[in-house]
């Protein structure tokens, strides 16, 4: 019989996880690929034999001859649109129901909110992960940490100690309100949407407050320009770090100390899905570019294998000089979906286009948005000592990097989030598509 939920968060099983992450983390790459192989036939196998879906999709004996990571074109791939219209019972291991697991939904950046589902031990990893991603970008356990977010989370026991004393700043209540919570929280210890923690900045600065408590913040979500960045690192005098993790498969690379962000290998297994359609392991030899493919290694009640997580992203090779040996996210280019059309009906990442914007240190924040094919209107929120010229200058910049398009660019006083309270740098409106 599959246990309940605890109604409280257990310290045991992230303690283990915890352990076991830090030993892979540092382990040499024959020893981390070793791991992973191991985990990945289990997972192949723990899912074909148990989980409705995949006996659908995955025949036995192509389970029984999987042998690794070169094995994975050998399996389909997962999309989210599978995902949105499966019943959760079609997804769940054999034993686990929706009343003994957890639900986990993303923010539906997408348009198409996915909903995963957790056991206990697979929240004693998820949270393991989460706690190594803050230790390693330098929490303490005598930090308040700031955690900006919607929903509430479960307490620890090691706060009646002082331990890890977690504040919950309420990303859904209103500015004045997130700045008191802040205030009131006096945080050692930031983590959130970077342009959550920057509004809060910028109202700190416009009341004339200055907050230097802050000594890391780690980001993660969403991209910052790096006027933004310098603006909100400058003003709580921080160092920051950064994650590349969602609902469904945790944390995919968190930053090292020379700011380059690491695939965690112990974690899952990234595939890179490029523009001919061939899928290729992202294991640190070369450059690859095209849309991320990942598997999460540890997950009993609904494994998640090749899933596509609606991203184009180019990952680099394993070259650090931090000493790290795995593979470097170079850059994570945005949503499969937020792909521009131009006038003779192709379709493109517009990513490019936001460096040909973000490089003018007069912008704070920006936003690419197309209402239809060749054209886009570059919002831009524009830092106190730009001058007039500074829109010319980036229309006539977008222009040279896409000559055919009707550019229009707009400074104004803020760019909103969209309702799961990420702010999409781009942005395709409906009918855009021609």
């Amino acid at each position: 019989m599959t246990p309940g939920l605890s109604p409280v968060m257990k310290l045991g099983p992230v303690l283990r996880n915890l352990v076991r992450t830090v030993r892979l983390d540092r382990a040499a790459p024959e020893r981390l690929a070793e791991e992973q192989r191991r985990l990945l036939v289990r997972l192949v196998r723990h899912a074909q034999a148990r989980v409705p879906r995949y006996r659908e999709l995955i025949d036995p004996a192509t389970a029984a001859a999987f042998r690794g990571p070169r094995d994975l074109p050998s399996l389909p791939v997962l999309d989210r649109t599978d995902l949105h219209s499966c019943p959760p019972g079609e997804l769940l291991a054999a034993g686990f129901t929706t009343a003994t697991t957890k639900p986990g939904t993303t923010s539906g950046s997408s348009g198409i909110p996915i909903t995963v589902r957790n056991s206990e031990r697979d929240l004693g990893y998820l949270r393991a992960s989460y706690l190594y991603d803050m230790l390693a970008s330098g929490l303490r356990p005598w930090d308040r940490m700031a955690y900006f977010r919607v929903k509430p989370f479960l307490r620890h026991p090691l706060e009646r100690f002082g331990l890890l004393r977690t504040f919950h700043i309420d990303t859904s209540s209103t500015l004045d309100e997130q700045v008191e919570a802040f205030l009131a929280a006096r945080p050692t210890f930031l983590v959130g949407f970077p342009h959550v923690i920057a509004s809060v900045v910028d109202e700190l600065e416009r009341r004339g407050t200055r907050y230097t408590g802050a000594r890391r913040v780690l980001f993660g979500g969403e991209r910052l320009t790096p006027t933004a960045r310098a603006r909100v690192l400058g003003h709580l005098g921080a160092r920051c770090h950064e994650v590349y993790a969602s609902v469904e498969v945790f944390t995919v690379a968190r930053t090292c100390r020379r700011g380059s962000l690491h695939l965690r290998g112990a974690d899952v297994v990234v595939e890179v899905e490029q523009d001919d359609g061939t899928a290729v392991l992202a294991d640190g030899s070369r450059e690859v570019e095209g849309e991320i493919l990942v598997t999460r290694l540890y997950s009993e009640a609904m494994p998640l294998i090749r899933y596509r997580l609606g991203d184009r992203v180019t990952i680099g090779p394993a070259d650090c000089g931090c000493g790290r040996r795995t593979p470097v996210v170079l850059r994570v280019q945005g949503r499969s979906e937020d792909r521009f059309r131009g006038a003779d009906g192709r379709e493109f990442y517009a990513d490019f286009l936001t460096y040909r914007v973000q490089d003018f240190p007069e912008v704070a924040r920006m936003q690419l948005v197309q209402e239809r094919p060749a054209q886009v209107t570059v919002a831009v929120v524009l830092a106190p000592h730009a001058d007039g010229s500074v829109v010319d200058r980036i229309a006539a910049s977008v222009r040279q990097a896409v000559p055919d398009f009707d550019v229009t660019v707009t400074p104004v006083p803020f760019i909103a989030p969209e309702r799961n309270g990420k702010i999409k740098i781009v942005k395709v409106r409906a009918g855009a598509g021609g």
